[in-house]
């Protein structure tokens, strides 16, 4: 009995452990690609950059619940209301990531332009590309 509990205690710790840090990563990359500035320097609200980040981590804490623990959210009077309002919030910010996704592309020449990497550059992008490859094929077939 404490064997088994001690076992599933420590599967607990180590998912919860693993996912804030999964999600501490994804934000980290938001925030680094400047999705958040960005959209403050668009509107002129500086002052503001630290609500509009606590609404990022509201989201996507508020996104995960509703992922996981897939509430009854019927509402057949306001339904279509709230799919038309979601899917626009949902376009603006898919929209926002992909520009800021396509200006980090400018990293890589920048960065071995900094760590004088004369020769390799084709192997250090192939590198990147054969990672996302693996990866993507063990989340295809191992799930």
């Amino acid at each position: 009995m404490f064997k088994e509990w001690c076992i599933q205690a420590s599967l607990l710790i180590i998912g919860v452990c693993s996912g804030a840090l999964v999600a501490a990563g994804m934000f980290a990359f938001v925030t680094m690609i400047g999705v958040v500035s960005r959209m403050a320097a668009r509107t002129k609200s500086f002052g503001k950059i630290l609500l509009y980040e606590d609404l990022v981590v509201l989201g996507a804490a508020v996104g995960n619940i509703l992922f996981l623990y897939e509430p009854n959210l019927t509402m057949p009077a306001m339904g279509a209301l709230w799919r038309i309002v979601f899917g626009f919030f949902a376009g603006v910010y898919v929209g926002c990531l992909s520009i800021a996704l396509a200006e980090l592309l400018n990293v890589v020449p920048i960065f071995s332009r900094r760590i004088k990497l004369n020769r390799g550059l084709t192997a250090f992008v192939l590198t990147f590309a054969f990672g996302k490859l693996i990866g993507a094929v063990v989340d295809l077939f191992l799930k």
